[in-house]
């Protein structure tokens, strides 16, 4: 990265580069120094264990279909049902083209589902982000009269993109704390203390550290500083929980979050994301969030499977202990090999790490040699000189694929210098 910086720095093309001129050049040394991301185009069996691509048959590890649903053949027939009566949908924003029953449906399932009170869905999880941000830090939810200058977002260093970005189009004042560190969390809300419209953010399970956050310990936190909690359970929904409900759920804390966002397509299996929260909240940003309002809202035929979805979730105690098997295995296997596997939990998201952003490329590279896909997990992702691979379980996963991928691991790693097993 430091020498793709500094070639780049040093170019002179002896006049001054205007427009889209400079593209050129940034992507030439981008690609020189393998910084520019390789799209695989899948011709079959998208989200399933094994795929074709490049004419033939790969082992996917990089999907995020935890539960297996996005194949599972009730949830695609609820998916055809939805189409068949609704249409592809929806129309347009549900403030200018109106409700459809069928996501006002859905919006109810998750919110019984995570045991919060409302939602609110969006066609994706990065437009709930983007947009929640700005309408929850609104001078108004703050102390009377208004004054803009009284809020203050607290987020864990490592939060997913998605939220920094609505971060900083909130254009509210953030501050950044150590990951996952409740002492220096609580440093910078005493720094913070008179400001009455403070909110903390973190996620329920960081997937790239290998981690499940104690929630219930935020909400304490919270609650002694007056501030407002909100929870990005992306990779907690399904997984977590006696009933698939995420960190609410598997915690018992729902009563504690006051902004709970998630999306569907990981564990769900298909695609789109949510809020949930009060139902006065849920109310306020029907009314006032741009990614709704501006927006349009969840295909009809998403809603119809997400529902089914759900359904398997609520009864899918067994396959959430299978994945907690799998991640349990594949773990021990890649750290016998002398791999380093980063965290405690037994998530469906196992992070191997390796270090050196070209030692990442190298390695995924070696995996698909050996007809493996896992991309590397590089900066801005993650931060410099920390690349990972975060091996993704499913459902489907037999035992010869994690055997597969435990070999192919192991001798990419002593190729590479990374296993030292």
């Amino acid at each position: 990265m430091l020498d793709f910086m500094r070639e780049l720095l040093k170019v002179d093309t002896g006049r001054e580069q205007t427009n889209f001129e400079n593209v050129g050049v940034f992507l030439h040394y981008a690609r020189k120094y393998n910084l520019y991301p390789e799209f695989l185009t899948i011709s079959g069996g998208v989200n399933e264990p094994e795929f074709e691509a490049e004419g033939r048959t790969l082992i996917q590890f990089g999907a995020n279909n935890y539960m297996s649903l996005s194949e599972e053949p009730a949830v695609k027939a609820a998916a055809i049902r939805a189409i068949e009566e609704y249409g592809i949908g929806p129309g347009g924003s549900r403030l200018m083209s109106g409700n459809i029953a069928i996501i006002e449906e859905v919006e109810g399932r998750i919110a019984a589902l995570t045991g919060m009170e409302d939602c609110l869905t969006f066609p994706t999880g990065y437009m709930a982000n983007v947009t929640v941000f700005q309408t929850v830090m609104n001078p108004v939810m703050g102390r009377l009269p208004y004054r803009s200058q009284d809020g203050v977002i607290f987020i864990d260093e490592l939060v997913h993109g998605s939220a920094a970005d609505g971060c900083r189009l909130s254009g509210v004042r953030t501050v950044k704390f150590k990951h996952n560190d409740l002492e220096d969390l609580r440093a910078k809300l005493r720094e913070n203390e008179e400001l009455t419209n403070k909110l903390i953010v973190t996620e329920g399970v960081y997937c790239l550290e290998g981690e499940i956050i104690d929630i219930p310990a935020y909400v304490e936190v919270a609650r002694e500083h007056e501030a407002k909690l909100m929870v990005d359970d992306a990779h907690a929904i399904g997984v977590l929980g006696a009933r698939g409900g995420g960190s609410p759920d598997h915690h018992g804390c729902a009563d504690g979050i006051d902004i709970l966002m998630g999306c569907m397509d990981k564990a769900m299996g298909g695609t789109g994301g949510y809020l949930c929260g009060k139902k006065d909240l849920i109310d306020l940003l029907r009314a006032a969030a741009n990614s709704s309002v501006l927006s349009s809202a969840l295909p009809c035929s998403m809603a119809g499977a997400m529902i089914a979805a759900i359904e398997i979730i609520q009864q899918a105690r067994d396959r959430r202990e299978d994945l907690a098997r799998k991640s349990r295995y594949l773990r021990q296997g890649l750290q016998h090999l002398g791999l380093t596997v980063l965290g405690p939990d037994y998530i469906p998201s196992v992070p191997l790490f390796v270090g050196d952003e070209a030692l990442g490329v190298a390695f995924a590279a070696g995996l698909r040699d050996r007809g493996i896909f896992c991309p590397v997990m590089r900066w801005p992702a993650v931060p410099l000189g920390k690349a990972r691979l975060r091996l993704s379980l499913m459902v489907r996963h037999e035992q010869r694929h994690l055997d597969a991928l435990i070999a192919a691991c192991g001798e990419v790693g002593r190729e590479l210098g990374v296993a030292i097993g």
